[in-house]
């Protein structure tokens, strides 16, 4: 259908005809079968006279109309053209290239708008490059120039004189410019008039304006003034609007910059003290010598047993503080800590002897987990690689830097250590001491049976604060079942949010029972079982750090040895005994000894510091 005069047509509205006087004919042979829904069709070639788009084609009874051709397909097909039924064709069909009354039809309804736009001889108002025309309406001339087989009439008409003050000259002023056809044969001057002094137009007269009379003005373009059209205005200069206190003009008065003062623009004085009456000059404010900030005033805060007394002395021109402290409160110390104190260093012990959660004396002890202050141990499996352990790098809460840090790898951090030798379908109660550096972080505890198949307690959320808590999750094995594993996890199933960052860590320990309360006993490689007490005889285990570390020392301010070592047992198993007044004495190995005599089963004895003395008999072979 022909879109024009209301926009130009195309290859979409008239379509493309077939090439009529192509050598080859136009056809070719479907070469896979063409379904009632396919847009492509698969030929042995599109050839030379398909037209590259918009080309009309017909299998058998349909007719198709494609939109664009590969070189073995036509592509964007528009099925069951022109009143027709898409059908389904088979392999090798011929296709073929037509022309339909459609086509006709669209190139008359082209052909009639053109007509119409272009009107008949006697109403034509355009006018041909020969000028062989008859022109209604308005006309424009240049001086000389010929309209058809005569000269244009000296008066009657606009006169442009070639030469003169009156010329085309192009907008930017950069030339004179003629009449000229352009591309559609159509008459241009893309030009302004240019009016000098006297110059006439037509029968009036216009001089250039003055203060007192009316006349002709021009705009100077670097006057600060546009035209545009018909509109006299001022452009932007370019000056952000607002109030400057100083600012940059140009020959012209006009404002081409503004700014604020800066610290050069003011000339330089010295003040006395004296000429300050009014205002506040900020302070540098320290801590311990480094820099806090810069304030204009220092505020004082009160903290808990610490009160501040403040008193104006403007005689001295200065205010007054008194901070008066007060000693803890009874009890204060012991909650903080969560257990009881022993005595100072150097004194004597005196009291019943404590078991809270930081003994490792006294009262009943348990942990059946191994490295308890050792995340980094190999005992604690970090599920592949999903967290790291940072040792020592935490003040914990007995007051020792043994706490770790627990780094997420993955999102999904775990950390956890299997556990054997328990009582055969026990209750076991998983405690650990956890925070944060700052703000929160919710984690998850559980304990899994030995299997790890089903979970016997949690997981249970907890929600770590910047603050030491010892969190506890508690569960009871099958009969039969001797071993669990302890976790410490991120849970998505809960909410957790420890998929980054760190969570700090100290203290992990089993002990049998709902909530025991027993002593938290430090363990290495080594579990530490139940036992009625610390100090009691029975199955007590003391077991070293590691094979350089004496796993018992025994100190007294009665000791003669520089280190107030009042009895150990060193790594390799020998025993040092403080003397009463002398150096102490070392007792090693037992074996014979090398002497004219023949004694033998004799027991080294040693100083502290390992140079031997002699030896202790103990039989001999008389």
């Amino acid at each position: 259908m022909s879109q024009y005069p209301t926009q130009i047509d195309g290859a979409s509205s008239l379509y493309s005809p077939a090439d009529a006087f192509s050598v080859k004919p136009l056809e070719t042979i479907a070469t896979m079968p063409v379904y009632a829904s396919d847009t492509t069709i698969s030929v042995e070639s599109t050839g030379v006279g398909f037209p590259d788009e918009y080309g009309i084609l017909s299998i058998d009874d349909e007719l198709i109309v494609y939109t664009g051709k590969t070189a073995t397909q036509f592509t964007g097909c528009q099925r069951g053209a022109f009143g027709t039924v898409a059908a389904q064709h088979t392999s090798g069909a011929t296709v073929r290239a037509n022309m339909v009354s459609a086509y006709i039809k669209a190139l008359q309804e082209a052909v009639v708008a053109i007509e119409h736009e272009l009107g008949t001889a006697s109403s034509r108002n355009y006018v041909r490059k020969d000028g062989a025309v008859t022109m209604t309406g308005a006309k424009s001339f240049v001086d000389g120039a010929e309209f058809g087989s005569g000269n244009k009439a000296a008066t009657g008409l606009v006169r442009l004189p070639n030469s003169g003050a009156v010329k085309w000259r192009s907008a930017d002023g950069s030339g004179d410019l003629g009449l000229s056809l352009n591309a559609n044969d159509h008459l241009v001057a893309d030009a302004v008039i240019d009016f000098a002094p006297g110059q006439t137009f037509g029968a009036f007269s216009y001089p250039d304006a003055g203060y007192g009379n009316k006349g002709i003005v021009q705009i100077d373009p670097a006057g600060g003034l546009v035209v545009d059209s018909g509109v006299l205005s001022m452009p932007p200069s370019g000056v952000t609007p607002g109030t400057y206190p100083k600012i940059t003009v140009d020959a012209k008065g006009r404002v081409t910059a503004g700014a604020n003062l800066a610290a050069g623009d003011l000339p330089a004085h010295t003040h006395t003290a004296s000429d300050i009456v009014s205002g506040e000059l900020p302070h540098k404010i320290q801590k311990d010598g480094a820099d806090v900030g810069t304030r204009r005033a220092l505020n004082l805060v009160q903290g808990t047993r610490v009160s501040l007394a403040a008193a104006d002395d403007p005689a001295n021109d200065r205010v007054s503080v008194t901070i008066s402290a007060s000693p803890p409160e009874a009890g204060e110390i012991t909650n903080a800590l969560g257990y009881i104190p022993a005595n100072r260093a150097g004194e004597h012990f005196t009291g019943p002897v404590d078991c809270g959660p930081h003994q490792t004396i006294g009262g009943p002890l348990e942990n059946m987990a191994k490295h308890s202050e050792d995340f980094a141990a190999a005992a604690w499996d970090k599920n592949g690689g999903s967290c790291t352990v940072t040792s020592n790098a935490i003040i914990a809460p007995d007051g020792n830097q043994t706490a770790d840090v627990i780094t997420a790898v993955t999102d999904a951090p775990v950390l956890q250590q299997q556990i054997a030798g328990l009582a055969d379908g026990g209750t076991y109660t998983f405690y650990v001491w956890a925070r944060v550096a700052s703000g929160t972080r919710k984690v998850s505890l559980a304990i899994v049976n030995n299997a790890y198949a089903a979970y016997l307690a949690g997981p249970t959320q907890i929600t770590l604060t910047t603050s030491w808590q010892r969190f506890k999750v508690t569960g009871t094995l099958a009969s039969g079942e001797t071993g669990l594993w302890i976790v410490v996890r991120q849970y998505a199933a809960n909410g957790d949010d420890w998929i980054t960052g760190d969570i700090h860590l100290w203290g992990a320990c089993l002990q049998q029972g709902d909530d025991p309360q027993a002593a938290y006993a430090r363990t290495w490689a080594s579990q530490a079982p139940h036992i009625a007490s610390g100090l009691a005889a029975g199955p007590t285990v003391i077991a070293a750090q590691d094979n350089t570390t004496s796993p018992l020392k025994i100190h007294g301010p009665g000791s003669n040895l520089a280190d107030s070592t009042l009895l150990e047992l060193t790594a390799n198993g020998e025993l040092i005994l403080a003397g009463g007044s002398g150096n102490g004495y070392r007792f090693a190995e037992l074996g014979p000894a090398s002497n004219p005599s023949g004694w033998a089963g004799v027991l080294k004895v040693k100083t502290p510091a390992g140079t031997t003395l002699g030896y202790i008999l103990l039989y001999t072979n008389s």
